[in-house]
């Protein structure tokens, strides 16, 4: 078990340091600094710098808690712990607390798979066929030419189809059975898209060809050599550790923060965004990355195997929106960019209302990672770690926070405005064209499954998965659920009828896909 209880962090400077402290709280604090770790770097009078930084974003953004890595050369010179993992108890952050750090598991996922690679047990540029012949796409060419390669750099062509593995119960040999029903957007290695149905599939086949679940393979590649002994992938697990982060958002009607309760994420989606860690943790991940795979004097990664993961295979971003970063290029599970001239490699997590960023600025030996709670600072994940950087480095500063406050600001006046339009379009007055009894009934989608409506109290109750809503009537055949003070999904179903009159298709975009048809069980 990676996730057992680890005593508090060795690590003094771990507490928060308060604004205001004098000069000589800051020369106690970075003799601390350099006698824990036996190393000096050029970094240290830089952090109170850092730390005004995250206290500032903090407070703009109501950002309860966040941790944070530094790591220069082959030694963690920074972490800390900001604010609170849980606001009700008032239990701060530590830089042992465990936070999920979603999509960053897909540079681990990639290195398990190089690393496999090393050992001569799998080729990455063979078909996956070969190795899980039970494995089927949407067409005969897919079968024949996708490779793990293509599914670690998302050039399948396959669009995301989210909605099979949010919150579902399936297993992950049944998530994977649905990428059949899963139709291209782009033609094969024509583009890229960002598709962790890709990643869970990666994982099932690592674990065909080593007869060995995912989760074992990462503990014995991984986390066991690199001394990752407070990481793990479940929910259960995180809570049977103790200190763990809760995530938050802020209700729009009393802009109060609230304890985020729907779970996106099921363990089944494992290789694609379910290990929970720690900054300590974190940070013997990065000196591993930052060092050819050596820790502790210990090569416990093939330097190939990490040189397998900085190789481009697509573009992740053609435009380039901001002049300081350059066009992003996947490789595998990160990608590559260059910012004011440095090359940096970087990847971001995002699920159930945790955020992660995790970068790495190889020529100067150098690697910032930072998690946090908020929901609605969620954009920020993708330039979070640039002010530290900045400001470690000495580079001329960005205001890459109040770009991302008024593009936040923008998406929400928009988002307003679309649900105002939509509720325009209401025609009053209507009634359903059926009693309800007939809306009820089990409709099945070959992809997503089975959506129930029930009648309770003498209203259509709507169920997906463990979501239940109450359904209200729009107008004519449609309902909407109304979860606006809670954070579930809302949805918009309309009833379709067949040639008889009868009602036999629901048509509704669940969690965000393309609009999708779930014909009624007779």
């Amino acid at each position: 078990m990676n996730c057992k209880k680890e005593a508090t962090s060795k690590f003094l400077f771990s507490a928060r340091i308060r604004r205001g402290r004098s000069l000589l709280t800051a020369i106690i604090l970075f003799f601390v600094y350099s006698t824990s770790f036996g190393q000096s770097n050029p970094y240290s009078g830089k952090f109170i710098r850092v730390d005004d930084y995250i206290d500032s974003l903090m407070k703009e953004w109501k950002v309860p808690g966040l941790a944070l890595a530094i790591v220069y050369k082959d030694q963690l010179i920074y972490g800390r712990g900001y604010g609170y993992r849980d606001l009700e108890k008032k239990l701060p952050v530590e830089t042992t607390t465990l936070f999920p750090i979603a999509s960053n598991t897909k540079l681990i996922t990639s290195t398990v798979a190089t690393m496999l690679q090393e050992e001569g047990k799998l080729n990455i540029d063979i078909p996956v066929k070969k190795y899980h012949p039970a494995l089927n796409f949407y067409s005969d060419e897919l079968n024949a030419k996708i490779t793990l390669r293509d599914l670690l750099s998302h050039r399948t062509g396959l669009p995301g189809y989210n909605s099979i593995w949010i919150n579902a119960p399936y297993s992950r040999d049944e998530l994977v059975s649905k990428i059949a029903f899963m139709k291209p957007t782009l033609g094969f290695r024509d583009g890229y898209i960002y598709n962790n149905m890709m990643y869970v599939t990666a994982g099932s086949v690592l674990e065909k060809i080593t007869a060995k679940k995912w989760e074992d393979l990462v503990r014995e590649k991984i986390f066991t050599p690199l001394g990752m002994n407070a990481s793990c992938f479940t929910i259960e697990e995180m809570k049977k550790y103790g200190n763990y982060s809760l995530a938050y958002f802020e209700d729009d009607s009393t802009k109060q923060l609230k304890l985020k309760q729907f779970v996106a994420l099921p363990d089944a989606l494992g290789p694609a965004g379910t290990i929970k860690s720690t900054v300590e943790d974190m940070s013997r991940w990065m000196i591993v990355q930052l060092n050819s795979g050596k820790i502790a004097g210990q090569q416990v990664v093939p330097a190939n195997a990490i040189n397998q993961t900085l190789l481009p295979n697509s573009i992740a971003d053609r435009e380039g929106r901001w002049p300081e970063l350059s066009n992003g290029l996947y490789g595998l599970g990160r990608i590559i960019q260059t910012y004011k001239g440095l090359k940096i490699t970087n990847h971001t997590g995002s699920i159930d209302g945790y955020y992660s960023n995790l970068t790495f600025v190889p020529e100067k030996e150098l690697a910032v990672f930072i998690v946090y709670n908020a929901v609605e600072a969620g954009s920020l994940r993708t330039i979070i770690n640039l002010p530290v950087i900045d400001r470690l480095l000495d580079l001329s500063p960005t205001p890459w926070i109040s770009r991302y406050k008024t593009d936040y600001l923008r998406d929400k006046a928009r988002n307003k405005q679309l649900e105002d339009s939509v509720k325009a379009t209401q025609v009053k007055n209507t009634k359903p064209s059926h009693d309800l009894q007939a809306y009820a009934g089990s409709y099945i989608h070959p992809a997503y499954g089975e959506i129930k409506i029930q009648i309770r109290n003498n209203q259509l109750v709507f169920i997906l998965r463990s979501q239940q809503s109450l359904l209200y009537h729009f107008h004519y055949d449609q309902f909407i659920t109304k979860e606006d003070k809670t954070d579930t999904p809302n949805f918009r179903l309309s009833f379709l009828v067949n040639s008889s009159g009868k009602i036999d298709r629901i048509a509704t975009q669940p969690y965000g896909d393309a609009m999708a048809e779930f014909v009624k069980k007779l």
